[in-house]
């Protein structure tokens, strides 16, 4: 309740409280904006308060929280201001002098929009609620700090770069910061930007008009326009067009679009996130991106670590997805055996969480029986060996070879004899007869059979 007369605006407030409404006060628009995160679901503000009006407020507090619901109150008779308010996004206007059933009804009215604009967002959008955090699985203190690094970053209207590399889940995070930011309840627009042709850039974040450009047979709203109230995520803005960066820059800054072939100017109320997996830094550097565009986006820079990084969550994330992937298909989850489960833990996973869950996926589907084994692991995936790089000189003896094979399939198995036979296409039985042949030399090199038995004692002989 915004009003400078301090009883009138106590009366309207004690009214409402009556009501069971939670109620707060401001006596000018300064005062008001402090409430800009509380989370208000509606504004009921005078439209004379001294220098800058209830009007312009309207104006602020909407470029920062669309989705509030106003209503101006104005002088009996002030016809002129009742229709600047209806023009300038309010949903209501009262005239003074307020009669308490008038207020109130009005108020109930609103408030009754609200949540039918929720309700109808939430059934138009039924994925809206679980692309917020309940989609980021993980645990560790690499993942509790950046969660809560997004929750910040979402209450606030800035612009957002996220880094990292191909599949670590940044159209996830970008969901989450959407989903728990004040314009939740405006559209959620993304655009992969290496999917798109150079020429076909601005159109696609602009639109155009019809004729525009050959095989333009009708108008078409742009990526911008369709997330006017919301948020734009730009995936893969390391692939912007060099020669769109300036057009995209000065979008950014004026919050203005022209579509292609068009003369007039559009504004638009949107946030832009972006993400790349490409260093923008040595991009730009290296004349490829522009340091201004650069500069632009990266306000709240949040990088994703690799999943390589945070291993701590894998158990957690190979729970969520069988339960998820087996719910789809309408079977219980399996289980996996402990030397599958001790893979999927360790392994480096090149492609993060999305090679991560596709693995799991291809053996839900394709697997014999309730438990998943090691042999039901994708072959395209080639994550059942890694490739060895040995470099042998020519005439060397094959007992040699036979020796480097092994010890260079120990290293990279971090000394797991079974994942090293199966690397070698042998049985774990002939690895072990070749190490006790040898007398164990491989550990005394580069790999401690010793210590990596006793660390896990299915590896022992």
């Amino acid at each position: 309740m915004v009003d400078d007369q301090n009883g009138e605006r106590e009366l309207l407030m004690r009214i409402l409280r009556g009501e069971s409404y939670d109620v707060c006060g401001a006596a000018d628009v300064p005062q008001a904006l402090r409430h800009l995160h509380d989370d208000i679901d509606l504004v009921v503000t005078d439209v004379c308060l001294g220098k800058i009006s209830g009007l312009d407020l309207l104006q602020k507090w909407k470029r920062r929280r669309p989705t509030t619901r106003f209503i101006l109150v104005t002088g009996f008779g002030e016809v002129a201001d009742a229709v600047k308010a209806i023009q300038a996004g309010a949903d209501h206007y009262l005239t003074k002098p307020i009669k308490s059933t008038e207020l109130l009804l009005t108020v109930a009215k609103a408030i009754d929009s609200l949540r039918r604009q929720v309700n109808r967002a939430e059934l138009d959008n039924p994925v809206a609620m679980t692309l917020g955090f309940e989609r980021i699985v993980g645990t560790g203190e690499a993942m509790v700090n950046l969660c809560a690094r997004v929750r910040r970053a979402a209450v606030v209207d800035s612009t957002v770069l996220l880094t990292g590399e191909s599949g670590t889940g940044k159209e996830l995070f970008a969901a989450a910061i959407h989903y728990n930011s004040p314009r939740r309840h405006g559209p959620f627009v993304t655009v992969n930007m290496a999917a798109v042709p150079e020429t076909l850039v601005e159109s696609e974040l602009f639109g155009h008009i019809r004729g525009a450009f050959t095989g333009a047979s009708e108008s078409r709203v742009g990526k911008f326009a369709a997330a006017h109230g919301g948020t734009l995520f730009i995936d893969e803005i390391g692939d912007f067009a060099n020669g769109s960066q300036a057009k995209l820059l000065r979008v950014l800054e004026s919050r203005k679009i022209t579509p292609v072939g068009g003369n007039t100017e559009q504004e638009v109320d949107v946030r832009v996130v972006a993400a790349t997996s490409r260093n923008l830094e040595q991009m730009v550097s290296d004349g490829e991106f522009r340091a201004d565009l650069y500069f632009r986006l990266d306000v709240v820079h949040l990088h994703l670590p690799p999943l390589r990084e945070r291993r701590d969550g894998i158990p957690l994330m190979i729970e969520h997805f069988l339960r998820e992937l087996c719910a789809a298909i309408g079977r219980a989850p399996p289980t996996i055996e402990p030397e599958l489960f001790e893979f999927l833990v360790n392994h480096d996973w090149p492609g993060n969480v999305r090679q991560l869950k596709n693995c799991l996926e291809s053996m839900v589907v394709l697997a014999d029986d309730d438990v998943l084994k090691f042999q039901d692991l994708p072959s395209s995936a080639s994550i059942s060996a890694r490739k060895s790089h040995i470099q042998i000189p020519p005439n060397t003896p094959l007992e040699e070879i036979e020796r480097t094979a092994i010890e260079s399939a120990l290293a990279e198995h971090d000394g797991n004899r079974t994942y090293a036979a199966r690397a070698l296409k042998i049985s774990l039985r002939t690895l072990q007869r070749k190490l006790k042949e040898w007398d164990n030399v491989i550990g005394t090199g580069s790999v401690d059979a010793d210590s990596t038995n006793r660390r896990c004692p299915e590896r022992a002989e």
